[in-house]
């Protein structure tokens, strides 16, 4: 893809999952990576693989991204080591489970630090480099189907994702005059090691869930990661503050078809 080959690239979460697969995919488009996440030893394994398959620079990092000082450390570090912040993939997320009556005020704290505030933190400081850049830079937030299609039990992540959406539409708009975009990916059910772990063990039933998927199969995390990479290309040049969905088609499904057709 035009506009990837040589630029540098900040993914958070990457040391495994779909961030792994982002970082991997712009690497192989010629694209420097910092490996950023919490898993120190994951991280330096990934970006190992990165340096050896695709052979760019690749580097790990290990970050808290509840902590706004470690965020401003790595984007001076991540500025310092490549010269330049061309591309911000905010992936990083988790998902606690429980009602909204109970959670533990940590674990609100904890979830909506994680999922929205870092990524809000992530971008307003890696923008601080990119407005003085020449080539300024491309901003990619992973959101979620159920940043409108709400499951109970997980209003934190729901609530967060939503945020991400807003947040991308506003961040885009204020930002198109520095010549910076700013998007996000919205994924549904993709097929992570995770994923798949969770139907091994019986967590899982996916023919219930493909009663409202229309493609009737899992996202690959190659899809999403291509996806961003086109976000953050020069072939995406005119696309600023939208919501990409990468889903199957679920976000516009509605009941399963068997039980509203007569």
């Amino acid at each position: 893809m035009r506009g990837l080959q040589g630029k540098c690239a900040i993914v958070t979460g990457a040391a495994k999952g779909i961030g792994k697969g982002i970082a991997r995919r712009l690497a192989a488009e010629g694209t420097h990576v910092l490996v950023a996440d919490i898993l120190a030893e994951e991280a330096e394994a990934t970006a190992a693989a990165i340096r050896s398959e695709f052979g760019v620079t690749a580097v790990a990092y290990t970050i808290d991204l509840t902590k706004n000082e470690e965020i401003e450390a790595m984007m001076a570090f991540a500025h310092d080591l490549f010269g330049s912040i061309d591309i911000l993939v905010c992936n990083a997320g988790v998902t606690i489970h429980n009602w909204a009556t109970d959670y533990p005020v940590e674990t609100i704290d904890f979830v909506l630090n994680i999922d929205l505030r870092a990524h809000y933190l992530c971008a307003r400081t890696a923008a601080r480099y990119m407005k003085e850049q020449p080539s300024k830079g491309n901003v990619v937030c992973i959101s979620s189907v159920n940043s409108t299609i709400y499951h109970s039990k997980r209003s934190l992540y729901n609530i967060s994702k939503a945020g991400i959406n807003g947040m991308v539409g506003t961040l885009g708009v204020e930002w198109a005059r520095f010549g910076i975009r700013v998007n996000a990916v919205a994924p549904g059910y993709v097929g992570t090691d995770l994923v798949n772990d969770l139907v091994a063990e019986g967590k899982l039933d996916l023919t219930n869930n493909m009663q409202v998927i229309p493609m009737k199969r899992l996202i690959e995390v190659e899809e999403i990661a291509n996806t961003v990479a086109f976000l953050a290309s020069d072939e995406a040049s005119g696309i600023t503050a939208q919501t990409i969905f990468v889903d199957g088609g679920w976000s516009k499904d509605a009941l399963p078809e068997e039980k509203d057709i007569l």
